[in-house]
């Protein structure tokens, strides 16, 4: 039997770019729930995940990197940022070990701080790290938090999960009263059509990182169940220029080709059922500063 929730709350996770956030919130709710990729900037929009521990549910609110807007699109991202910081319970800054802190973190840490609510750092990726470089940038971030109070420091490793337990610890000690805000089978609250785009994105990301990072937004523009409990999905990847179209589709192909088959496996592991899998490549140009594009696309 369930163990009843009797605290629940809400944890902003914020961080720079590339921190590891949604890799963290993957290993923590146990779901692959926010996309991963090697380069900044890959979470758009703000997504909401649970996690049931014992008695407490702690709903972690993964945002976009804080950043300085350069485009439409990164503007909406970072006032996400600030928006969500604005109604949280706890603040939850991730830190990434490997890098001496820069001066976004200083931004971070104003934004965390400036919430009012309870503040826990998780020091990140310590598994790259020696004992020596750990202590070196604990010194660091104390720096930058000088005498402003936070409720713990936790090293951890999103990746390995290591440390992760304590940190769970940490934040639903931290979570006031109330009932749970998600079934235990639902972790998130994003709409299948918003997953499904996210998983296709992620995917192109595998592939294409470094040709276009940032060029691509992807809708679904058809999701049937069919009588077997398989999908038939069709989706259309956005790029911004005629060249990229031709990177995307490939010689032959065959680059939407492995983009289909790794997307399909990404959504028939979340769904737990068959996919089939149809994608299409279009032009639109300028999409990241066209505010009416960006709305309908949920960002």
């Amino acid at each position: 039997m369930t163990q009843q929730v009797t605290h629940s709350g809400f944890i902003a996770v914020a961080g720079r770019p590339n921190a590891g956030k949604s890799t963290l919130i993957n290993q923590v709710v146990g779901a692959h729930v926010a996309i991963v990729s090697p380069i900044a900037q890959t979470t758009r929009r703000v997504v909401r995940a649970a996690c049931t521990v014992g008695a407490s549910q702690l709903v972690f609110v993964d945002m976009p990197g804080s950043q300085k807007p350069v485009d439409r699109l990164t503007h909406r991202m970072q006032s996400a940022v600030e928006h969500t910081l604005g109604d949280v319970d706890v603040a939850l800054w991730v830190v990434d070990a490997t890098e001496a802190p820069k001066l976004g973190e200083r931004r971070v840490a104003d934004l965390v701080f400036g919430t009012g609510v309870p503040v826990v750092i998780a020091l990140n990726k310590v598994d790259r790290c020696t004992p020596d470089v750990i202590a070196g940038r604990i010194t660091e971030l104390m720096e930058i938090v000088q005498d402003r109070p936070y409720h713990a420091l936790v090293p951890i490793s999103a990746t390995t999960g290591d440390g992760c337990e304590d940190l769970v610890r940490e934040l639903s000690g931290l979570l006031p009263e109330g009932q749970a805000w998600y079934d235990e089978t639902t972790p998130t609250d994003m709409r299948d059509t918003e997953r499904i785009s996210e998983y296709v994105r992620e995917a192109t990301l595998l592939y294409l990182r470094e040709e276009l990072p940032h060029a691509t937004i992807v809708e679904v523009t058809e999701l049937d169940e069919l009588d077997d409990g398989s999908l038939h999905i069709e989706c259309t990847i956005f790029v911004e220029a005629e060249s990229q179209k031709g990177i995307v589709v490939g010689k032959g192909g065959a680059m939407i080709r492995q983009i289909g088959i790794d997307a399909r496996a990404r959504i028939e592991a979340a769904f737990s059922t068959k996919a089939y899998v149809g994608l299409r490549v279009k032009v639109r140009r300028h999409w990241r500063d066209d505010d009416t594009w960006l709305e309908r696309s949920g960002l």
